[in-house]
């Protein structure tokens, strides 16, 4: 049951793959043709991404991605008629194999360690990863609204919501958003050059993306998409500087999102959060947010930290 590496004529069936493996646990899925193409165009197919056939067809999909500062996510997927055959574990040998030539790459002295996310709910899961060396550290749920009425957006006192203004103001938006995550305990700084890579490109559209001006400074924002990361509207990231919480600048900012995809004609807007996150939680539910679905983050470590 050996690998190979996807090429674009298997597009069409790995979508299918990722899409059924979805509605086995969750009954629906979120992967769309454009979110799988702009996760296509940003992996190295040849050398990051992997198919495994069985039965004359593609069984199983894996892409790994290097996030850097030793942080390694791997995402696999085994069709839901093929599940107990061996799919699961050829998959992560094959991005366990994967991440240990990438060693080399990773700075001196850091810790290295490879993730992968899986949907609660799939019972053969953890024990294909406990099997394999893997814990789980870290919960996130998917939390969505299905929009029946125009969205009101409150209004604040001394602070103003408007549309960020592209390209002048990305190192702003880049230094917003990073001091806004930098309290999270899973945050790891980006340099300007990373975040760039990452956000402004692959569908970026600065027409979806608002700023909070208090007193002439940014203090918070909110970047989204639609129909990217699933059929809907998405809050990429939103955040709010630390010195500025507890003013409702979170809630106009997603509510501002809410009625320009309102006015799009999209009725359903999604978004990612940690579980344990219970401030953004509280924040999404107040504006009518509800858990979709969970996933897990299974880790495991492959080099410790060394030196001081």
């Amino acid at each position: 049951m050996e690998g190979r590496a996807p090429t674009w004529d298997d597009f069409e069936e790995v979508l299918a793959l990722l899409q059924a493996a979805d509605f086995a646990v969750i009954g629906e899925s979120d992967w769309t043709a454009d979110g799988l193409r702009s996760e296509w165009r940003e992996l190295d197919l040849e050398h990051d991404a992997w198919v495994v056939e069985l039965d004359g067809r593609i069984g199983a999909y894996a892409g790994i991605e290097d996030r850097d500062a030793g942080r390694l996510i791997a995402d696999g997927y085994v069709h839901p008629e093929l599940r107990e055959r061996g799919l699961g574990s050829r998959l992560i040998e094959l991005t366990e194999r994967r991440a240990h030539e990438a060693l080399r790459h990773q700075p001196d002295g850091i810790r290295v360690y490879l993730q992968n996310a899986t949907l609660i709910g799939d019972a053969c899961t953890p024990n294909l990863y406990a099997a394999h060396g893997y814990e789980a550290k870290r919960h996130q749920f998917r939390m969505v609204v299905e929009l029946d009425a125009a969205p009101e957006i409150p209004t604040l006192p001394r602070v103003a919501i408007r549309l960020y203004r592209d390209p002048e103001e990305q190192r702003a938006l880049y230094s917003t958003i990073e001091d806004s995550f930098s309290t999270g305990p899973y945050h790891r700084r980006s340099t300007f050059e990373q975040f760039a890579q990452r956000v402004f490109r692959n569908g970026f559209d600065p027409s979806l993306v608002w700023i909070a001006v208090d007193a002439g400074e940014i203090v918070g924002a909110n970047i989204c998409r639609w129909k990217t990361f699933g059929d809907w509207g998405w809050i990429g990231s939103l955040g709010v500087l630390p010195s500025h919480r507890r003013r409702g600048i979170g809630e106009a900012l997603l509510r501002t999102a809410f009625a320009e995809f309102w006015r799009r004609g999209e009725r359903r807007v999604a978004l990612g959060v940690e579980a344990d996150n219970a401030d953004a939680t509280r924040l999404y539910e107040r504006a009518g947010m509800r858990v979709l679905y969970t996933i897990v983050i299974y880790e495991k470590e492959l080099r410790a930290a060394t030196g001081a």
